[in-house]
């Protein structure tokens, strides 16, 4: 009668071994830590733009830090924008961000941003970039460059 019970109480601890081990391995997939770097770019008939996003963490839908660049460049000579204002705007899985220069300083506009708890970016997205100045608009639809 013991060994019956002996039997018992090992198929029951097998039984909860396997259920602590599928438990396990459930969760490492969402504690997988994870690191990568994307660049999207694209260009419109006056302006190029550029957003590098890099990030890491341990779960499956946020990073634990993340860092974000972002360039737009007008094609043309800067003394065609020079005395103008120019604004822009985009929105991404990852984030969204708007601004202007009043005027530029450069044919460029840059800025960054790091923080932390940031939303991952779908790297399979196409990233539109809106600029307006002078009274024109343009779109410029990103898609990722590198994945590194």
């Amino acid at each position: 009668m013991s060994s019956i019970l002996n039997f018992r109480y090992a198929k029951i601890a097998l039984f909860i071994l396997f259920i602590c081990s599928l438990l396990a391995g459930c969760n490492s997939k969402e504690t997988t830590p994870f690191e990568h770097n994307y660049q999207f770019h694209g260009e419109s008939t006056h302006w190029a733009a550029t957003i590098l996003v890099s990030g890491k963490g341990k779960t499956s839908t946020h990073y634990d830090e993340g860092q974000r660049s972002f360039l737009l460049e007008y094609k043309g000579d800067y003394a065609d924008i020079s005395h103008s204002i120019v604004s822009y705007n985009y929105k991404s899985s990852g984030g969204s961000e708007r601004g202007s220069e009043s005027p530029p300083g450069t044919k460029y506009i840059r800025t960054s941003s790091k923080g932390t708890g940031g939303d991952i970016q779908d790297k399979d997205e196409i990233i539109k970039v809106t600029v307006k100045w002078n009274g024109k608009e343009e779109i410029i639809p990103m898609k990722l460059t590198s994945d590194k």
